[in-house]
Formats: structure tokens, C-alpha cells, sequence
């Protein structure tokens, strides 16, 4: 889905439907999320070189670096998955979908769309526990960085957000443009 407005065609839905004002300050979120993890991507990668070159050449290995990129991987992900939902990018069985029009295909997108909102909302509320529970009783990764677990929590919160509220302004923008089809 862009963030410019598209008039769906004459059969059914287009691949880039009109979308509302919210639809789309949610999609430049994702957006710029998806920045930030495509960031700490060559963060990544840039620890990894380091963690490598102390390592095998300077023979003074790095203890914190695995344990960091797992935690940057997170985020990575985390991050990413807004952007990608919004792009349509994401993995998807469309054999069946893909020959539908009209009204199937706008019951099959907003249900596909009632699905997301359901996982993005149960990887939410667990975030937000994870998140609380960490904090409260002062949660600190096993390994040499000894970061608190709320950190790193913390980017499921907000990846599962950007999804959650994505998804709603989707199927909102579904269910409203799509009214006398």
C-alpha cells in the first residue's frame, strides 16, 4: 500500500487502495521505523566486524558482542515489520486471493487484516508484561553486558504497536471505502 491515495479498480480491491489521513501518518511511522532498523542493521554488522577482527586478528576476543547483536536482532525485526506489512512484503499464500473480487476479496482482506490485529495485539500484551515484569523486579541479561531485559523488550512493544495500529487502519480504511461495494 502507498502513502498516496489509489482509487481501487472496477473488479475489486487494487493493490493500493485509498487510505485515510490515519492510515497513512501511521505508515510514515512505520517508515521511519523501518529507518531505524535498517540502522542498526549496519550497526550490526559493524559490531560483527569489530567482534571479528579483535578476535582472529588482534587474538583479544570481544565478550559482549554476541550477546548485543542478539538483542540488536530483535530490534531489527521488530522494527521492520510495519514497514513490511504496510509494503504488502510479507510472506502470504495467495493462490485463492489473488482470483478474488468484489466482496470476497474485501471479507478475505479484512479478515486477513482481523488476523494480524489478533497476533499483534497477543505480541503486544505480552511485550507490555514482559516490559512491566522486567522493570518491576529489575530483569538483567545472564551475559558479560548485563543490560536490563526491559531494553530490548521494549522494541516488541513498539513493533507490535506499529502493527497492531497499521492493521486497524487498514481494515478501517477497508470497511469505509468500501462501503456501497
Amino acid at each position: 500500500m502507498n502513502l498516496t491515495d489509489q482509487s481501487s479498480d472496477e473488479g475489486g480491491l487494487s493493490d493500493n487502495p485509498p487510505s485515510s489521513i490515519y492510515t497513512r501518518a501511521i505508515g510514515r511511522l512505520a517508515l521511519v521505523a523501518s529507518f531505524v532498523s535498517a540502522a542498526l542493521v549496519i550497526l550490526t554488522l559493524g559490531i560483527t566486524g569489530f567482534s571479528v577482527f579483535r578476535r582472529y586478528v588482534l587474538g583479544t576476543p570481544v565478550t559482549w558482542s554476541d550477546e548485543l547483536s542478539g538483542f540488536l536482532v530483535v530490534a531489527i525485526v521488530m522494527l521492520g515489520t510495519a514497514e513490511v506489512f504496510r509494503k504488502n512484503e510479507h510472506i502470504s499464500v495467495d493462490i485463492i486471493t489473488v482470483q478474488l473480487v468484489g466482496k470476497p476479496r474485501l471479507l478475505v482482506d479484512i479478515w486477513s487484516n482481523i488476523a494480524v490485529v489478533i497476533v499483534a495485539g497477543v505480541l503486544f500484551v505480552s511485550g507490555y508484561n514482559a516490559v512491566q515484569f522486567s522493570r518491576q523486579i529489575g530483569v538483567y541479561s545472564d551475559g558479560y553486558l548485563e543490560a536490563p531485559l526491559w531494553i530490548p523488550q521494549f522494541f516488541v512493544l513498539i513493533g507490535s504497536g506499529l502493527l497492531l495500529l497499521l492493521a486497524l487502519a487498514r481494515m478501517f480504511d477497508l470497511i469505509v471505502f468500501n462501503r456501497g461495494k
